[in-house]
């Protein structure tokens, strides 16, 4: 039971189960003033749908709480997932469509695959070889060797990352006030874990109290945050990167976040997103140095010899949704076409539309044009499904298909991206998985199509159906309604839990590197 303390009863939204098929089904939540989030899952999951014939039933059935797919992952799915995500936040650039995925390569010698929302250019090629270097080179211990590469290739992500957690750690404040009367604190290292560091630096032998401690915290955090890396001064950058991961991290693994993001009362609310947005973005700035540590460790141990073996996807994918497409003049018409009208909108919705959406014309004249790509994670499906399918026998691929097939990303997987990626899997039996979704569907994003002609036609299908359920949906029970809640809060960068991370070392070099204590020779 949650310590935050409930003034009234909590209300549980009622989902619909809509089946779409026998066997499969999605179901949507419905939280007032908020788009629905939806997730697939087996039909015998839900104990109140009997009938498998049925085209559409509705259930008063309990809502799946916001989670990652972590939670019905092995272990050694999760740890695979989180270095792959890692590696896929190394090489990303943070610029514009620049996305990356990666997954192993397990045909002879462990190794990767990699791919981004595109071509691979001869710069990727070249950071990919200088990060393997980094990671492997027997000097390394920790990010703080990889630094000086994060800094020059990554920047623009990182840089992204501290301004999005400044903006949530400065509007955290106004939820401290509202939030603390209602909860009851317990020891120190149990309200904030693995702060150690922090507390002998910030309060020598003293015990600070929990709020005292939670303020120094969201205080530094907010000041510590309000900066821009500078690629001509390494050392200066990294104390301040260095000093930020300090202070994040307390609060990250803190009982008082956790406690906050698992509220269920609907009246905290937007209180819950907001706290749950600041964690998200908490564990992305920790996961350049955290993440990254950890996975100079696993290289080290996975690939004794330092030679990591890696290659781009670069196929020329034939039969695509791939296209440059101009949008209408006016984004009026194109929400009346999406509720189907013949007429004009009334004047109540186009007031109603303006009020919600201020700033839709601008962003609609701004991206009339939009050119459609596959999507990395999509990339190495294809890849490695074209190329089990011509080079190993049947049985061989039943084998391989039977398995967990991780992929990770510098983003979270968009809506079409996991509709596709669910409808590959029951249609092939294969386990493909990514670490989770945000909910959103892109513009940018095209249909394999005949890319895979192994039958991808139905999987391309049942994305067009999924898209148009979540738009009829929406349009029909909560137009014009605000930011919808995404059916996967947990992103790339949430899964921050370093379990093999066991020694301390780094973490206290780290600390003196951000207090400037100590210097750093590159």
């Amino acid at each position: 039971m949650s310590v935050l303390k409930q003034q009234t009863p909590v209300v549980r939204p009622l989902p619909i189960c809509i089946h779409l098929s026998e066997g499969t089904s999605i179901m949507v939540h419905r939280w007032p003033s908020k788009y629905p989030w939806t997730r697939r899952y087996s039909l015998s999951d839900c104990s109140f749908c009997t009938n498998s014939a049925t085209r559409i039933s509705v259930c008063p059935i309990e809502p799946l709480a916001f989670c990652s797919k972590r939670d019905i992952r092995d272990s050694d799915v999760n740890t695979d997932i989180r270095i792959l995500d890692i590696i896929a936040i190394s090489l990303t650039t943070g610029e514009p469509g620049d996305v990356v995925a990666a997954a192993f390569d397990r045909q002879e010698r462990l190794g990767l695959f990699l791919a981004k929302n595109g071509p691979p250019t001869l710069e990727d090629q070249n950071a990919t070889a200088r990060l393997i270097a980094a990671i492997t080179d027997p000097a390394t211990k920790s990010v703080v060797e990889i630094f000086p590469f994060l800094l020059s290739r990554c920047r623009a992500n990182m840089d992204k990352r501290i301004n999005n957690l400044h903006k949530s750690i400065s509007d955290f404040y106004v939820d401290l006030g509202s939030a603390l009367p209602q909860y009851t604190p317990m020891s120190t290292e149990v309200e904030f874990p693995g702060s150690t560091l922090y507390r002998r630096g910030k309060y020598g032998n003293g015990e600070p109290l929990f709020r005292t401690m939670l303020s120094d915290l969201v205080g530094e955090i907010c000041s510590a945050s309000a900066f821009q890396l500078d690629p001509d001064r390494v050392d200066s950058s990294l104390q301040r990167y260095s000093w930020l991961f300090n202070v994040a991290e307390p609060l990250l693994h803190s009982r008082f976040l956790k406690e906050l993001c698992g509220d269920r009362n609907r009246l905290n609310l937007a209180r819950k997103e907001k706290a749950e947005r600041l964690k998200r973005r908490l564990a992305k700035v920790c996961q350049y140095f955290s993440g990254v540590t950890q996975l100079v460790k696993r290289a080290k141990r996975w690939f004794p010899d330092g030679q990591i073996p890696y290659r781009w996807v670069n196929d020329a994918f034939v039969g695509t949704g791939e296209a440059r497409f101009d949008l209408c003049d006016d984004h009026v018409d194109a929400v009346q076409r999406a509720f189907g009208l013949q007429s004009l909108l009334s004047s109540e919705t186009l007031h109603t539309l303006a009020e919600s959406f201020p700033d839709m014309p601008s962003n609609w004249e701004r991206r009339r044009i939009v050119n459609t790509c596959i999507y990395a994670e999509l990339r190495i499906i294809l890849h490695l499904s074209a190329s089990s399918l011509s080079n190993i026998s049947r049985s061989r691929i039943t084998l391989e298909q039977s398995k967990r097939q991780p992929i990770g990303c510098s983003k979270r997987s968009c809506f079409c991206c996991t509709l596709w990626i669910d409808a590959h899997n029951e249609k092939f039996k294969t386990q493909w998985s990514t670490s989770g979704s945000h909910g959103k569907p892109y513009a940018t994003w095209a249909l394999p199509g005949d890319a895979a002609r192994y039958g991808t036609s139905d999987v391309d299908a049942a994305v067009l159906h999924g898209v148009s359920v979540r738009l009829t949906d929406t349009l029909a029970w909560l137009f014009p309604g605000q930011k919808k809640i995404s059916d996967e809060h947990v992103s790339s960068g949430d899964d921050s839990s370093d379990s093999d991370d066991s020694g301390k070392d780094w973490r206290e070099h780290v600390y003196r590197i951000g207090e400037g204590s100590e210097a750093v020779d590159f």
